[in-house]
């Protein structure tokens, strides 16, 4: 039995952006049917029925909270699709209300005498506000408890992502060490200058080389590149090096208390 897993939300403008090349429906009737289409959103699973504008405007709004959320799996994945669509809802709001507004405009004009264009816009909304105070409060009502939702689901997604970054942070420093030994063990003899695949043995916790491409490390489930790491940790022991001598007036009589290694060419 065979099971699909679910596309990746840029597959999924890919995927959006190829069905626009497509001509669609050519008759009238078919327009018609086509105009309000429903879409299964790639991340959630959901059904959706939007027109082509506003599907549109909605995945590049989605797109460009993405960019700033920064998840990473599935349940990152669940927290900013929501904060998205919380946050579409609440502009939704906004347009109904701005958009009341203005058919109350539209359906008093001429009718109100009022001596200039501003008064009567003026009037309009407060004859609009009056005759259905009722939907406007709760239309507030509305966007406080959007708000309240965006915010509980952003702090849960600060917490799994700063969860995950410290996991992250602590197996870097693993490989960083794991890595800085290596090179220690090898400055001692001769060695090659081309860095090593390491990857994790099934059978034991520690990162174990392995002479073949590509260079990566794995440590409790993240991949760092060894190329990036040793330019990572060549630059920190320059810093170090650089603030030992500062702190001596740059007195280049005297090293540094801890040993300086040798990076491959590479880093």
């Amino acid at each position: 039995m065979s099971t699909k897993s679910p596309i990746s939300h840029s597959q999924l403008l890919a995927n959006i952006a190829n069905s626009m090349q497509s001509s669609g429906p050519r008759t009238e009737e078919g327009k018609a049917k086509a105009r309000y289409n429903a879409r299964r959103h790639g991340l959630t699973g959901q059904f959706y029925v939007m027109d082509d504008d506003d599907r549109q405007a909605y995945l590049t709004f989605e797109t460009r909270l993405f960019s700033d959320l920064k998840p990473v799996g599935p349940c990152e994945d669940q927290l900013a699709v929501s904060i998205a669509q919380d946050h579409w809802r609440m502009n939704r709001a906004k347009g109904i209300e701005f958009n009341t507004m203005g058919l109350a405009h539209h359906e008093n004009v001429g009718a109100i005498g009022a001596d200039s264009a501003e008064t009567e816009t003026a009037v309009s909304h407060a004859h609009a506000w009056r005759s259905d105070n009722k939907a406007f409060a709760n239309m507030a009502l509305y966007e406080l408890r959007l708000h309240r939702i965006i915010r509980q689901n952003r702090q849960d997604l600060n917490e799994l992502q700063a969860k995950r970054q410290a996991a992250e942070a602590a197996a870097r420093e693993e490989a960083e060490l794991f890595l800085a030994n290596q090179l220690s063990v090898q400055s001692s003899g001769p060695r090659s200058t081309e860095p090593p695949c390491v990857s994790m043995r099934q059978d034991s916790a520690e990162p174990t080389i392995v002479n073949s491409a590509p260079a990566n490390i794995q440590v409790n489930g993240f991949v760092f590149s060894i190329p990036t790491l040793y330019r990572e940790m060549a630059y920190k022991q320059t810093i170090a090096e650089a603030r030992w001598y500062k702190s001596r007036n740059w007195d280049r009589t005297k090293q540094p208390p801890f040993a300086l290694l040798t990076f491959p060419k590479a880093a």
